[in-house]
C-alpha cells in the first residue's frame, strides 16, 4: 500500500501534477540503480549456476532474462507501493499516487505498461504532454498520478 501523502501531495488537495521533464529526470537516474539492481542480481544467479558464465542460448539464458525482469519489477514496484517514490523520483521531488486497494498488483501492471511504452519508443509517454493531467493512458487506466512534491 502506498504511504500515506501529505495533504500537499495528494490527489483532493489539487496537487499539481508532475511536468514530464521531472519523469524523464527520474527514469534517468533510476536507470543507474537499475544498473547496481542487475549487477547484484547476476551475481546471485551466477553464484547460484556454480559460477558458471550465463550460457548465449537456451533455457538457462531465458531464466536468466526472467531472473533480471523479476528484479527490476521488483525494484520499480516495490518502492513505488512502499513509499511511493524511487530514489529519482525523491531527488526530483515528485509522488506516484496510486488508490487505495491493489497496489502491488497496479505497481507491476504499471511497470509492464511501462515496458511496452518504451518499445514503442516511449509515444505514449510523451503523448501525456496533451493531457491536462499529464497522465498517459496506462495511468488512466490504473487510476495512477505522478505528482509534484513541495
Amino acid at each position: 500500500m502506498t504511504a500515506p501523502m501529505p495533504s500537499s501531495a495528494n490527489g483532493a488537495s489539487g496537487a499539481r501534477p508532475a511536468p514530464l521533464w521531472r519523469r524523464a529526470a527520474a527514469l534517468f537516474y533510476d536507470s543507474l540503480f537499475v544498473v547496481a539492481v542487475l549487477m547484484l542480481a547476476t551475481l546471485i544467479f551466477v553464484a547460484a549456476h556454480h559460477g558458471e558464465a550465463v550460457p548465449p542460448e537456451g533455457a538457462i539464458q531465458w531464466l536468466y532474462r526472467l531472473w533480471l525482469l523479476v528484479w527490476v519489477a521488483g525494484y520499480f514496484s516495490g518502492f513505488w507501493c512502499w513509499g511511493g517514490q524511487t530514489p529519482g523520483m525523491k531527488v526530483w521531488h515528485i509522488r506516484l499516487h496510486l488508490p487505495a486497494g491493489g497496489c502491488l498488483r497496479r505497481a507491476i501492471s504499471r511497470f509492464f505498461f511501462g515496458l511496452f511504452s518504451l518499445s514503442l519508443a516511449g509515444i505514449p509517454f510523451w503523448l501525456a504532454a496533451r493531457d491536462p493531467e499529464q497522465r498517459d493512458l496506462f495511468d488512466r487506466r490504473l487510476g495512477a498520478r505522478v505528482l509534484r512534491v513541495l
